[in-house]
Parts: structure tokens; C-alpha cells; sequence
């Protein structure tokens, strides 16, 4: 699996399914417009980020996070309340980011709050946001490698958090090789791939968990529970495995 793939797969973890927005396709004019304009490096992003991301495939428009309204089809009116993001009032300024994504992300708000982070934020304005991890249109997930860099603007060598995230990878990997295995149960009894499958959705959810935790940024504890977390997934799949073969039915003797 490619570090690409991998890290799709944690983004898809970190993006729960999103409410539909108000207006979406063709009858939201912020796409009809920007998709056509060229628009100033300065604003951020560009329509084809916004398509390509998570947000833009749930038909998540620009009006959800930008405000304005995305049934006008003329500029002023379509751009009516906005502000930059320099601006404190904007909903897309640092200090309220969090709480803009927290219409959708309600769990990871509540949790990035009560960290650190979120209480440096609220403090003085400035600070980590959900900007720095998963840039302005939800598209970056960082690798290890790339948490270390981005971490280090402010915080000398974050070890943890580069060894949690790198485990927290791997476990999700893992879980996703359980899930294939406990689907993929055939001859086993019906009463054996129900209890697995139990086991498999209890895993998931715990998964789910791990990952607002994160949003804590308490290392040492996501990385104990991404280690434990690992150990039973794979020990999940060498189960499902065992179990399919013990109910093969024996080889013809030659």
C-alpha cells in the first residue's frame, strides 16, 4: 500500500460523513462562477482544489465555510457578509476555524478545545489551527515526516506525536486488512463470523475515538492506545485466517 493510499485512508477516518449542504451542483453559484475565474494565488486555494477535495466530492460548497449566499448569481450579493480570512470576524480566521469546521466536525472541535492548542487559540487569537494539519481545503493529512516539519515551527523535536501518527498509520492499515478478512469468511460457522465481525466493528469504533483523541494532542496516550489498538487488529486477521482454514474441507487423498 502507498503512503498516498495510506494516508486517504486516515484522512477518511478523520472526515465523518458531513450533513448535505444547502445548495450543491449546478444550482450553486459559487461553483457555476469560480469554476470559470482564474482567481489570485493570495485567496488560498483554487476550484480545482476545493473539487478534487473530500469536501467538494460530498458536494460540501464554499458557502459553508465562506458564507455568502450560493443562490445569487451576482457578486455582491453573492459575497455579502464575507470577509477575509485576516479578518478576526471572518469564519475562516484562525480563532474561528475550529468552530467553522465544528459544524461538521463536532467531536474533533470539542476535543482540539480542550487541548493545548485550542486553548492557546481562543487565548490570543493565534496559534495551531485546522489549517496547519489539514490545509485550508481539508486536503492534507500529514505524514510523519511531515508532522515533524510542521510541528517544528514551534515545539523542538515532536518525537511523539511523529511516532503516534506513524502508528496510528500503521493501525488503520491493519484494520483494514482485518475487515477484508473477516468479510472474506466463508466456510467458516455463521455463529464464528458474527462474533468476528462484532469484534472487527468494536475495533473500528475504537479506531473512531483514537482519532479525536488525537485532535487532544496527547501523544503518549494516542500512542499507547494506537499500540494495543494494533496488536489486535493483526491478531484479529491471524484468527479469521486460522479459523477459514480449520474449516476447509480436507484434500481429496490421491
Amino acid at each position: 500500500m502507498t503512503p498516498l493510499v495510506s494516508a486517504l485512508l486516515l484522512l477518511a477516518a478523520l472526515l465523518p460523513a458531513m450533513p448535505a449542504p444547502a445548495v450543491a451542483g449546478a444550482a450553486n453559484q459559487c461553483v457555476a462562477c469560480h469554476r470559470t475565474e482564474d482567481l489570485p494565488i493570495a485567496l488560498g486555494h483554487s476550484f480545482a482544489e476545493w473539487k478534487a477535495s473530500p469536501h467538494g466530492r460530498a458536494g460540501v460548497g464554499c458557502e459553508r465555510c465562506h458564507g455568502g449566499d450560493a443562490t445569487a448569481g451576482v457578486a455582491d450579493r453573492a459575497h455579502a457578509g464575507m470577509k477575509p480570512a485576516a479578518d478576526p470576524e471572518s469564519a475562516v480566521s484562525d480563532r474561528r476555524l475550529p468552530h467553522t469546521c465544528g459544524a461538521c466536525h463536532a467531536q474533533e472541535e470539542k476535543a482540539f478545545e480542550e487541548s493545548g492548542h485550542g486553548k492557546t487559540l481562543a487565548a490570543g487569537g493565534k496559534g495551531a489551527t485546522c489549517r496547519i494539519c489539514h490545509g485550508t481545503m481539508a486536503t492534507s493529512l500529514p505524514s510523519p515526516a511531515e508532522l515533524d516539519q510542521r510541528c517544528a515551527a514551534c515545539h523542538q523535536k515532536p518525537v511523539e506525536a511523529q511516532a503516534a501518527l506513524a502508528v496510528m498509520t500503521a493501525t488503520k492499515r491493519s484494520l483494514v486488512r482485518a475487515h477484508r478478512a473477516v468479510r472474506g469468511l466463508r466456510r467458516a460457522a455463521a455463529a464464528t463470523r458474527t462474533q468476528l465481525a462484532g469484534r472487527e466493528h468494536d475495533l473500528e469504533r475504537n479506531y473512531t475515538d483514537l482519532v479525536r483523541a488525537w485532535h487532544t494532542f496527547r501523544p503518549k496516550e494516542v500512542l499507547t492506545t494506537s499500540r494495543d489498538l494494533l496488536r489486535l487488529a493483526e491478531a484479529l486477521t491471524q484468527e479469521a485466517a486460522i479459523l477459514e482454514r480449520r474449516a476447509a474441507p480436507p484434500a481429496p487423498k490421491p
